[in-house]
């Protein structure tokens, strides 16, 4: 009888110890000024490594030499504790366990959807479905956070360190405006922080990059000299149906996956060099804005209100934006000068609304009703002094998608046709439609 109550107290005492939550009283003394206490648990089979916060106060910087190191709760197997400076006045962030390599890698962050939980303080989740996306932001100042963390993304305890070198190499496509453009390499290796220089092997032709990543890489080919996303490598994709156009399309991330992982000395070798198929978004443009003059003839019936050209240059916005207003001279023609990047992308229409913008009337959508003009790049159209000269008043061909000159037309017949501006529209029901059934007003 003794050894049975002994061995229920056990039960009952290793119970209660599993099932205990640290509480404030138990990180009073790392709560300090100008700080965030946040003390989470972890999967006890995942914790084989150094855990960091990566967050906002570092501007998720992972290579940040002083980025916070989560610290074990004395007492409480399985949880940490992490002390986070405040970074004007709120927070966000998220735990990350470092690699078998003690290595950083977003695959070992903290855990997927709904894995989190708050258990005491104040704190807001922000999850995703997508996967490993939940972080932890604007928590209390005054008080410790406490969160149970019941996954992380990937355990990097399964796996072994081995420091594999990876070899990318491609050969890039030509650049007629800039035949000595060559590619860098933005990707996982490096937190898609910067893009990597290529290093051009005379043997082979083909630039290469060398990265001894010991996970999941992605990676893509680009050189935009502030790191960004303007001149990708872009492919030539056939059109899906007979009577569509082709289009140059971005590529989605390359892979290189956990069986070319375990290889040694990995070569991966992609040829882009045939121009009809591949090449850079912007064929090597510089990513400095200049003073861009803009002239067009728009089609006749020109809105009232004026022309207004918009684009990423100004933000596509909804409302008008004066310095985008065009100033018009004669024969329908529209001048302005804005000040835009060779990547960025431009189109017209009437001043301050996106309800009439130039179509065209040859480019049909699924339903048959013209298209908008496509969105144009500016260095696809400027000349070497930053001046674009564009035509669209070909009636054949363009037109306004609501006529400025309908505007006081009465409908009161059952069924008539009138013509407006060379263009032939339809009165049916007190209701405006152009040739091809769609209606206008």
């Amino acid at each position: 009888m003794k050894k049975f109550y002994a061995i229920m107290a056990s039960v009952l005492m290793s119970t209660c110890l599993f099932a205990a939550n640290p509480t404030a009283n138990d990180l009073a003394t790392f709560v300090k000024d100008g700080h965030y206490v946040v003390c989470f648990s972890t999967p006890a089979e995942a914790t084989c490594n150094t855990i960091v916060w990566i967050g906002t106060y570092d501007e998720w910087n992972a290579d940040d030499p002083d980025k916070v190191v989560c610290q074990p709760l004395n007492g409480f197997e399985g949880w940490y504790v992490a002390v986070v400076p405040v970074v004007d006045g709120e927070n966000s962030g998220k735990p990350v366990q470092l690699s078998e390599c003690n290595k950083f890698t977003w695959d070992y962050q903290c855990g997927a959807y709904g894995t989190i939980e708050l258990v005491s303080g104040s704190v807001d989740i922000v999850s995703s479905q997508n996967g490993a996306e939940t972080d932890l932001k604007n928590w209390s100042l005054t008080e410790p956070t406490i969160i149970t963390m019941s996954a992380w993304k990937n355990s990097p305890c399964s796996k072994e360190c081995s420091e594999h070198k990876y070899t990318i190499r491609v050969a890039d496509p030509f650049c007629e405006s800039n035949p000595e453009f060559e590619p860098t390499i933005m990707g996982s290796f490096n937190n898609w922080k910067s893009a990597a220089t290529m290093t051009f092997d005379e043997e082979s032709q083909y630039f290469v990059y060398t990265t001894d990543y010991t996970s999941n890489l992605q990676f893509k080919f680009n050189n935009d000299k502030n790191g960004g996303w303007n001149n990708q490598f872009e492919y030539w994709a056939e059109p899906e149906e007979e009577g569509e156009e082709g289009s140059w399309k971005q590529f989605d991330n390359f892979v290189i996956d956990d069986e070319e992982a375990a290889l040694t000395n990995f070569v991966l070798t992609y040829d882009f060099s045939d121009n009809t198929k591949y090449r850079y978004a912007s064929c090597g443009l510089d990513d400095n804005a200049y003073d861009v003059t803009v002239t067009v003839t728009v089609p006749a019936g020109a809105p009232e209100a004026g022309v207004e050209i918009v684009g990423s240059f100004n933000g596509w916005p909804n409302e008008l934006d004066e310095n985008a207003l065009m100033t018009k001279g004669e024969n329908n023609v529209y001048t302005v000068t804005v000040n835009a990047k060779g990547t960025d992308e431009f189109k017209f229409r009437e001043a301050g609304t996106w309800a009439n913008e130039i179509i065209d009337l040859t480019d049909l959508d699924e339903n048959l009703n013209p298209k908008g003009i496509a969105n144009m790049k500016f260095a696809d159209k400027w000349d070497e002094n930053h001046a674009i000269v564009l035509d669209f008043s070909d009636a054949e061909k363009y037109a306004w998608k609501v006529a400025a000159s309908l505007e006081n037309i009465v409908l009161t017949e059952a069924a008539h046709k009138i013509m407006v501006d060379g263009h032939v529209y339809i009165i049916r029901d007190n209701k405006l439609f152009n040739v091809i059934g769609t209606q206008v007003r």
